[in-house]
C-alpha cells in the first residue's frame, strides 16, 4: 500500500517534467522556432492550394507550410481582395513543410512566418482555377521599365497600390518588403499614412512583395526582428538613400549574408526525425 502511494504522489511530478517541447510534438501544436533565417517549423499547417480569393501556384516546390497564423492571414487577406477590389491573388512561397532553409533563393522563409505574393492580377485565375502545369509556369512579373528605374504604367495598376495597402494594414504584419522604386511610388499615392512604414525597400522584390508576420506571442522560441528603426511612413531620407543621383538603385547600400547561421538545436529533430544529422 505504501508503494502505490508513493507511486501516485510521483506522478503530478513525472508530468511536470515533460519539456514544452514533448507536450507540443504530442499535442501536436505549431510552433515557429528560431528566426526568420535561421530555423524551422514544429508541426506546419498546410494552405490549401485553392482558396476564396487566392491559389497557390509552383506547387512543386512545396513550399505552401507555414504558422498557422499565416495561413489564417492569406485567407483572411485574399478575401478582402476578393470582395474589395474583384482581384485574386497568387501566393508563391512559404516555407518548406519543416520549415528550415531554402538553399536556391531565399535566406529567410524558415519558420513560416514569410509569404510571397505576386503583384499580377492573373486575367484567367480570376475566371477559373488553373491547372497544375499552368501554376508550375507562373513567375512574377516585374512592374518596373527595363532599366529598372521607374514604374512601368502598361504594367502598373492602382489595383497592385490597393492589395499592399490591405497587406499591410493587419497588425500582424511585422512588414513588407518590396522594390525601392515600388515603395517610392506608393509614398505618392499615398503620402503620410502610417501603414506605409511597415514597408521596407529591398533589393528585387519587383513582381511580388514579400509579407512578413510578428512573432505569434504564444510561440515562445520564435525570434522576433529588431523594430524598425524609422517612424512614420519612411518616405523621406531612409527611402531616398536607396537611390543614387541618376535616380538607379544603390546596389551597395546594404551588404547581404552569405552564410548561413546555425540552427537552434530544436530544429534538428524536427527537420532530421531519423536522426541524419
Amino acid at each position: 500500500m505504501r508503494l502505490i502511494i508513493l507511486l501516485i504522489a510521483a506522478l503530478p511530478l513525472a508530468i511536470i517534467q515533460y519539456s514544452d517541447e514533448t507536450l507540443a510534438s504530442e499535442l501536436g501544436i505549431s510552433e515557429s522556432i528560431g528566426s526568420y533565417t535561421s530555423g524551422c517549423i514544429r508541426n506546419s499547417a498546410t494552405l490549401s492550394i485553392d482558396g476564396d480569393g487566392y491559389q497557390v501556384i509552383r506547387l512543386g516546390r512545396g513550399r505552401y507550410y507555414g504558422n498557422p497564423e499565416t495561413i489564417t492571414y492569406i485567407e483572411s487577406l485574399s478575401k478582402k481582395v476578393k470582395k474589395e477590389l474583384n482581384g485574386t491573388l497568387l501566393i508563391a512561397d512559404i516555407s518548406q513543410q519543416t520549415g528550415g532553409p531554402i538553399l536556391d533563393d531565399h535566406s529567410s522563409h524558415q519558420i513560416g512566418l514569410d509569404a510571397d505574393i505576386l503583384l499580377w492580377q492573373h486575367p484567367i485565375a480570376r475566371n477559373r482555377t488553373l491547372t497544375i502545369t499552368e501554376r508550375e509556369h507562373i513567375h512574377p512579373q516585374s512592374v518596373l521599365t527595363f532599366d529598372e528605374m521607374r514604374i512601368d504604367e502598361f504594367k502598373w495598376s492602382p489595383i497592385h497600390g490597393e492589395i499592399i495597402k490591405l497587406a499591410a494594414s493587419d497588425t500582424r504584419v511585422d512588414r513588407i518588403f518590396i522594390n525601392p522604386v515600388i515603395k517610392r511610388r506608393l509614398c505618392s499615392v499615398y503620402p503620410g499614412e502610417l501603414w506605409l512604414g511597415k514597408t521596407r525597400p529591398w533589393y528585387g522584390h519587383d513582381g511580388h512583395f514579400h509579407v512578413r508576420l510578428r512573432c505569434p506571442e504564444e510561440n515562445s522560441l520564435c525570434e522576433s526582428q529588431k523594430p524598425i528603426e524609422i517612424s512614420g511612413d519612411g518616405c523621406g531620407s531612409d527611402l531616398n538613400s536607396w537611390f543614387r543621383p541618376d535616380g538607379s538603385i544603390n546596389r551597395k547600400r546594404k551588404s547581404v549574408p552569405s552564410t548561413q547561421k546555425r540552427l537552434p538545436k530544436e530544429c534538428k529533430p524536427i527537420m532530421y526525425p531519423l536522426g541524419e544529422y
